[in-house]
């Protein structure tokens, strides 16, 4: 199945769970999912790891809402890997963990997709 969210379902999505801020760089949303659905340019064909790893890295750093930009980037990647058939279960305190250090830009890419795999398991 290739599910990916579009912008609208990222909108409403926030509207619902955040209910503060707004969206202020949509052409950034839309950019990272050409990212999530091509994969990083002149790299093969995108895994699902690769895919959630840019979804959830680009929404954490990139700021693209005025406030909440962790939160709906945290919840994309347990819903995107849901929609694929994963269950995601990292360990308690992990995910803030990981999410700060993301934010911070002190987590390398391909180790970010080694952790998603690492605590995902097909359901």
């Amino acid at each position: 199945m290739v599910w990916i969210p579009s912008v609208e379902y990222i909108e409403v999505l926030f509207e619902d769970q955040i209910k503060k801020g707004h969206l202020m760089n949509r052409q950034g949303v839309i950019s990272t999912l050409d990212k999530v659905r091509w994969g990083i340019p002149f790299q093969n064909v995108p895994t699902i790891w690769d895919q959630v790893a840019i979804l959830y890295k680009e929404i954490v750093e990139n700021h693209y809402f005025s406030d909440g930009n962790k939160r709906i980037g945290s919840l994309l990647a347990y819903i995107f890997l849901d929609k694929k058939g994963y269950e995601f279960f990292p360990p308690k305190g992990e995910i803030y963990r990981m999410t700060m250090n993301v934010a911070q830009g002190l987590k390398k890419f391909d180790k970010l997709k080694e952790w998603f795999q690492k605590n995902s398991k097909k359901i």
